[in-house]
C-alpha cells in the first residue's frame, strides 16, 4: 500500500492541475465510467482537481452489465446534475447472437470487449468530437493484471486518433481505493457489497470463480441462461 494515500491524492490533484494549466487549453476533457471503484475514484479525484463538476463523463454500458452498475449510475445522475453523463452502447449487436456466430468469448479471444465495450466508446467519441483533440481520464492501474503492470500514466490512444489517455491512480492498489473512498463517504456500487471483487461484465470469461459463484445467487436466470447456452455451444 502506498505510504500516505492522502498525500499521494494531493500530489495527483497538484499534477493534474500543472498539466492542465500547460496542455489543456483547446482540449476536450472527458472521465471515462464504468460504473466500477477505480472510475469512481478518478472521477472524484479529476473534479477535485478542477474545481468544477462540469466535466462530461462517458459511460461505457456493455450491455452485461450488473443491475447494481445500472442502478450506481443512476444515482450518480441524479446526485451530479451538474456533471454530463452521455452513454455508449452499441444497440446493434445482441450479445447472444454474436456468442452464436463467433463463439462464445474466451480469455484467449475476448472479442465481446472490441464490439460491446471498446468499438461502442470509440464511435460515440468520434461522433461527439469530430476532429478534436480529447484527454481522457481513466481508472487503469498496473496491479490490476500483468498486462496494465505495463500501461504509462500518460498514452497516445492506439485507438481514437488525437486522444490523450491519462491514467491518475495507475500506481494504486486496491487499498489505497478503498481508503479513498471510506474517508472522502462518496458513494459506489453495491456490487461490492454483495462481495464482487470487480464489477465489469457480468459474464466475463475473466471472472473468477467467486464472481461466477455470487452471481448463481444474485443473477439466477442470466446465469442458468448462460450456463444453458454454454452447454448447449459445447
Amino acid at each position: 500500500m502506498l505510504n500516505n494515500p492522502q498525500k499521494t491524492k494531493d500530489a495527483i490533484v497538484q499534477w493534474i492541475r500543472d498539466y492542465m494549466e500547460e496542455n489543456g487549453p483547446g482540449c476536450s476533457i472527458v472521465v471515462g465510467v464504468s460504473g466500477g471503484k477505480d472510475s469512481t475514484v478518478t472521477s472524484s479525484i479529476v473534479i477535485r482537481a478542477l474545481g468544477t463538476p462540469s466535466i462530461l463523463h462517458l459511460y461505457g454500458n456493455t450491455t452485461l452489465e450488473f443491475p447494481e452498475t445500472l442502478r450506481y449510475i443512476d444515482r450518480f445522475k441524479a446526485a451530479n446534475r451538474r456533471t454530463p453523463v452521455i452513454t455508449a452502447q452499441n444497440t446493434d449487436k445482441n450479445f447472444f447472437d454474436m456468442c452464436d456466430i463467433v463463439g462464445p468469448p474466451s480469455r484467449v479471444k475476448r472479442w465481446c470487449c472490441t464490439i460491446f465495450k471498446t468499438g461502442a466508446i470509440t464511435h460515440k467519441i468520434e461522433r461527439t468530437f469530430p476532429g478534436r483533440r480529447i484527454l481522457t481520464f481513466y481508472g487503469i492501474r498496473r496491479s490490476e493484471s500483468v498486462s496494465r503492470s505495463k500501461y504509462e500514466r500518460e498514452t497516445e490512444s492506439p485507438k481514437i486518433s488525437k486522444q490523450i489517455v491519462f491514467s491518475p491512480i495507475i500506481d494504486w492498489l486496491d487499498a489505497d481505493v478503498w481508503l479513498y473512498m471510506l474517508s472522502t463517504g462518496i458513494d459506489f456500487n453495491d456490487a461490492y457489497r454483495l462481495g464482487y471483487t470487480r464489477v465489469g461484465c457480468w459474464c466475463c470469461p475473466n471472472n473468477n470463480q467467486r464472481s461466477q459463484f455470487l452471481s448463481r445467487i444474485y443473477m439466477k436466470e442470466e446465469s442458468k441462461k448462460w450456463h444453458d447456452f454454454l452447454c448447449k455451444a459445447d
